[in-house]
């Protein structure tokens, strides 16, 4: 029986902290995987949750009794980091969100730590799991790019509600430039490569609200990073330019995920007919992650997107607009 259940099962246990995306992304997408063979979550709030399954939560006493194969993580980034130090011991697999903790410091000090004991770890990045990213990605690979524009403008929770949380706290791995910058940084990386950040113009101010950015291409175009959180209207645009045409995928939509269509000089080329959401392609990382699929260098990308945003936060402050 034994060796039935070995082959059937990947892994035998998981473990999921947070009871909110942890629980309704990460840990509903280890479920669905269905190669684990007992599946627990952790939340010292967990009890209160009327929308968590009981059955599947588990206390810190059984936790330290426990050796896990996986360990995914959806919290804060400073808690994600303790976390990690405090069950290093106990995977070898780690699933977690992004910024990695709460400051580059301790970020780098994580990726050497799990270096140093062959911990094999992914970070849930989803934009680039959509279909149209991948098409567009192909699509501009065989053009000869002249310029691009990436434009990020939208509404950030504090400003709607003020209401005050991590998300929105530099000192926390919260903030423009830690939560959702690194957003951009990704997908670039993704579609064009490395890059150099060339130029910064933004506001001293006590929220960051917007940014401008210039990168330069390997192959010697620019980029314009223009970044709002504090935008009255929705815009997530990517744009490149060749001598005669011009490639853009574009969602002027509240959704996050979904509606993210190709044009080429204003004309629709491919329309985004995928219904998804975050969970979706939260399960999309995490079956690349333990089916071990082409993740090398994405990993050289996790890093990479933190190093460019350490950047950003030690460059000079003394430009205005």
């Amino acid at each position: 029986m034994q060796k039935k259940t070995s082959r059937l099962f990947l892994f035998k246990n998981s473990l999921t902290f947070g009871s909110n995306f942890g629980y309704h992304s990460h840990f509903k997408s280890l479920i669905k995987f269905k190669k684990i063979q007992n599946n627990f979550i952790y939340s010292p709030k967990a009890h209160i949750k009327l929308d968590l399954n009981k059955k599947f939560l588990i206390n810190k006493k059984q936790i330290k009794k426990t050796k896990f194969d996986l360990i995914s993580i959806a919290t804060p980034p400073k808690i994600q980091k303790k976390i990690c130090i405090e069950n290093m011991k106990k995977t070898k697999y780690f699933f977690l969100e992004k910024p990695l903790t709460e400051n580059y410091k301790e970020t780098l000090k994580l990726f050497k730590t799990f270096k140093k004991n062959k911990i094999k770890f992914f970070l849930n990045f989803i934009f680039t799991n959509i279909v149209n990213f991948q098409i567009f990605k192909n699509l501009i690979k065989k053009k000869k790019i002249t310029y691009g524009l990436y434009v990020w403008k939208f509404k950030q929770g504090y400003f709607k509600n003020r209401r005050v949380n991590w998300k929105i706290k530099n000192s926390e791995g919260g903030g423009l430039i830690d939560f959702y910058l690194i957003h951009v940084f990704y997908n670039l990386l993704f579609l064009i490569g490395e890059f150099k950040i060339k130029k910064i113009i933004y506001k001293k101010e006590k929220i960051l609200k917007k940014i401008l950015i210039y990168i330069q291409a390997k192959n010697n175009f620019q980029i314009k990073i223009d970044i709002n959180i504090n935008s009255s209207f929705n815009l997530h645009k990517i744009s490149f330019a060749d001598e005669k045409n011009r490639y853009e995928i574009i969602n002027k939509s509240k959704n996050w995920v979904q509606n993210f269509n190709i044009y080429k000089n204003n004309i629709m080329i491919n329309k985004d007919n995928n219904i998804y959401d975050r969970d979706d392609l939260t399960y999309i990382n995490l079956k690349k992650f333990l089916e071990k699929k082409d993740i090398e260098k994405e990993k050289n990308f996790f890093e990479l997107a933190h190093f460019y945003c350490d950047e950003i936060n030690r460059w000079s402050k003394k430009q205005k607009y």
